[in-house]
């Protein structure tokens, strides 16, 4: 099997020896026995093997076609050329200098350390070679080959889909299993250098870190093969192997079992690692664990993939169910602040968070736009970009500003008042990443020891050593304070929102954050003035669409005993109050998460449960004319096709209960195929209305149905599949937004329940509904904004309509 560890970087720096060595055993070809010979090349400084050729005499190979054969199929990493190459002997010099030019210089010089590589081969060939971590994915008996099936099945729709060509390294995901015992797990996808491909679990976030600063160095042959207690793993693997490089007792496994594989190099390999990272055989557990878990990051892939194009995402928390009735909870973006805890943000070493957060390379001007609308991106977020990248930099060195800062003012709180300042975070937070964007500046400008503010006491201590723009900082916390902030309009590099409590309104500068956010969407968030500039100083890193947001409001306002108006900012700076507001988003949130998971309740036209439903009758062959005459004359047929030897009949009910402007509704299909007639519908009722109607004119020319139903969650997804669910056409955009002209024509005069059964143009005119009518066209405008834009609804032309003010 290949490298245990995955290849990190590429080399091209590097010099390649090679030479000619005579292997020990002679060998029998045909009736002669020959000694064959051996060329290797190794690469240094690595100290690896990167091209091998045995060959026989009276069957030579040029030298120069292996090193040739080596550059393009290396035995690890991807195709590369050196910089420099070393060959003991002129000849061998010679030859390679008329094959490859004078780009790469040859240098004729002794080459011990390829010496010491043919001296090892020759002790593996002798039999002394360090055997694999394992010879058997089966482990002596201990996994079922269904376990393993399930593996291989995931891992080749892994394969085909390649996330490494969409998501980091860095780019980590948090896993939870409960029911096999993960608990925040660490997921990394590998690959993105073009080597490696696949996906690390790690048991932790240390884990991850302890990794991430360093693998540690490869085992000893006696520490891989000496006796030593179960151990924990503390790293599982999922790679790709080819092949020629798989034990062969595991290739006889595959081909036993004809489990799948999705190509020649993509030969899954399940590796285990303690936290020495010494090889481990594979447990039955963890061959389930990556099987879920690999199922699971595919669907959320296809779910959420412009969550990985994004500089500074939402975290997003989804949960998937496999058909064991294994749950996998998948948590994106694990996040930088998962590296670090409160506690650490005040350290000394915080100063480096800020180099932590990586950056994805801009997409090129032909490439597609990141953001998932189908344009290039020189015709979508181009320009936006550019204007980003502009106010970005104008608000750079205030927000770099504020972090020393704020990191200084928590080390001289720890300092003088010991943890008890920071009240309840260390517990409350550690593992609320969206709270730790928001949490660590709240606290340090708001918290208030003995009547006092602590940025205060600073001040006063250390105030003369600041620079003016520093001094000018201070000001501008002392009149900032922790609200809600509404969303109301999104350019590239600026987001207006308005305080629904305070009434104040501002445009705050934001470069990144103005791709990430849409109207209507609701902010927990400090905003502060300075020099000019509004910015955001600190925000939960969850948004909340519009009702859930109001009811933090209603919890706000009913704690300050403020019902109506505009309320006092000075209440709003008040810790205990900011700590208020802070756990009320966090309750949200998760409320918002729950709902979320629970499946939605899908229904048909008709409102009832969708189902879809298969019934077949079995027919004598010589009576599909007569059966075919029949049905054709049956009312409500809409339409007839023939192809493949089958005739399939369209059955509609004119007219729609629930949507007046709607002609007709299907009913259902009949197709009559050469001896079965099958009827298929979306819904219990409507099968057993249709059945009714064929039987009545089929009468005894068919026998009993058999009926089979299947639910739409049952069925695959387009990620279970291995692809991504295509974005819509032109088309069928135009045709959405048609199908939504027509919806919301009807809508403004249709009794909705929200608005206690009256129409949105009778909400309109009264008082104390016009309240309940805004909120409903500010869900619906959020969701609109979430969709690409040639797919949306203009809320703005009903709020027009309405009369309705922004």
């Amino acid at each position: 099997m290949r490298s245990l560890l995955p290849f990190r970087s590429r080399r091209h720096d590097c010099e390649w020896i090679g030479g000619r060595y005579t292997l020990p055993n002679k060998v029998r070809v045909g009736d002669v026995v020959v000694q064959p010979e051996v060329v290797l090349w190794l690469e240094l400084p690595r100290g690896v093997i990167v091209g091998t050729k045995i060959t026989v005499p009276g069957e030579p190979v040029p030298f120069a076609e292996t090193l040739k054969d080596s550059m393009k199929h290396p035995a690890e990493g991807s195709p590369r050329q050196p910089s420099r190459i070393r060959v003991p002997e002129a000849q061998l010099a010679e030859a390679l200098r008329g094959a490859i030019g004078s780009g790469v210089p040859v240098i004729i010089a002794p080459v011990p350390e390829l010496d010491a590589a043919f001296a090892d081969l020759t002790h593996a060939i002798a039999g002394t070679e360090p055997r694999p971590a394992y010879q058997s994915y089966l482990g002596g008996g201990a996994i079922s080959p269904a376990v393993v099936a399930r593996l291989f099945s995931a891992a080749s729709i892994l394969f085909r889909a390649a996330p490494w060509r969409h998501v980091s390294e860095e780019q980590i995901l948090r896993v939870d299993i409960p029911r096999l015992a993960v608990d925040g797990g660490c997921l990394s996808v590998i690959g993105g250098a073009g080597e490696s491909f696949g996906l690390l679990l790690f048991r932790s976030i240390e884990a991850y870190k302890a990794f991430a600063s360093g693998p540690p160095a490869p085992a000893s042959e006696e520490e891989l093969f000496a006796p030593r207690p179960d151990r924990e793993a503390s790293l599982l693997s999922l790679s790709f192997d080819r092949k020629k490089d798989l034990p062969s007792s595991m290739q006889r496994e595959i081909e036993h079992h004809r489990w799948s594989v999705a190509g020649a190099k993509a030969y899954p390999a399940l590796i285990a690692l303690d936290t020495d990272a010494i090889p481990l055989q594979p447990t039955e557990r963890a061959f389930q664990i990556m099987t879920v878990c690999t199922s699971a990051f595919l669907a959320f892939l296809a779910s959420h993939r412009n969550l990985f194009d994004a500089d500074d995402p939402e975290t997003i928390c989804e949960s998937f169910t496999s058909d064991d009735d294994v749950t996998v909870t998948l948590t994106a973006p694990y996040g930088t602040n998962a590296l670090f805890d409160v506690e650490d943000f005040f350290s000394p070493e915080a100063d480096a968070f800020l180099e932590r957060t990586p950056t994805r390379p801009a997409a090129g001007r032909n490439d597609p736009c990141p953001c998932g609308s189908g344009k290039k991106y020189k015709k979508c977020h181009l320009d936006a970009d550019r204007s980003g990248k502009e106010l970005t930099s104008e608000s750079a060195p205030v927000h770099e500003m504020d972090f020393r800062l704020v990191s200084s003012i928590g080390r001289f709180a720890s300092s003088r008042f010991g943890d008890s300042w920071l009240g309840r975070p260390a517990e409350d937070f550690k593992d609320d990443e969206a709270a730790l964007q928001l949490f660590p500046p709240w606290v340090a400008w708001t918290a208030v020891v003995d009547g006092k503010r602590i940025a205060d006491v600073f001040f006063e201590e250390k105030g003369a050593r600041l620079s003016s723009d520093e001094r000018d900082w201070f000001d501008a916390q002392r009149r900032v304070w922790l609200s809600v902030w509404e969303v109301t309009r999104v350019v590239p590099g600026t987001i207006d929102v308005r305080d629904p409590l305070t009434g104040q309104k501002r445009s705050v500068r934001e470069g990144r954050g103005s791709r990430l956010v849409v109207a209507r969407d609701a902010l927990l968030a400090r905003v502060v003035d300075f020099h000019g500039l509004s910015l955001f100083d600190g925000m939960y890193g969850r948004a909340l669409p519009p009702a859930d947001a109001l009811e933090v409001i209603r919890s706000v306002r009913s704690k300050l005993r403020v019902s109506k108006g505009d309320v006092a900012v000075e209440r709003l700076q008040d810790p205990k109050i900011g700590r208020f507001m802070i756990d009320r988003w966090r309750e949200a949130v998760d409320d918002l998460d729950r709902r979320a998971s629970i499946p939605p309740v899908l229904e048909n036209t008709d409102g009832d449960p969708l189902l879809f439903v298969t019934e077949s009758f079995q027919f004598e062959n010589s009576a599909r004319a007569e059966i075919e005459e029949r049905l054709l004359k049956m009312d409500g047929l809409d339409d007839v096709r023939t192809a493949n030897g089958e005739s399939e009949l369209t059955f509609v009910r004119l007219g729609n209960p629930l949507h007046k402007s709607w002609e007709n509704t299907v009913m259902g299909r009949v197709i009559v195929a050469r001896d079965t007639v099958r009827i298929e519908t979306n819904s219990e009722r409507r099968a057993d209305a249709l059945r009714r109607r064929v039987r009545d004119a089929c009468g005894r020319n068919i026998r009993d149905g058999v009926r089979q139903a299947e639910s739409p969650s049952s069925l695959p997804r387009a990620s279970e599949r291995g692809t991504p669910p295509p974005g819509m056409s032109p088309t069928e955009q135009a045709l959405l937004r048609e199908l939504k002209e027509a919806h919301y024509r009807e809508w403004i005069d249709t009794a909705i329940p929200a608005l206690g059964g009256k129409t949105p143009r009778e909400a309109a005119r009264s008082t104390k509904s016009r309240e309940k009518l805004d909120l409903l066209l500010r869900e619906i405008e959020n969701r609109e904004n979430r969709l690409p834009e040639a797919e949306r609804f203009a809320i703005e032309r009903l709020r027009r309509e309405l009369r309705l003010d922004p």
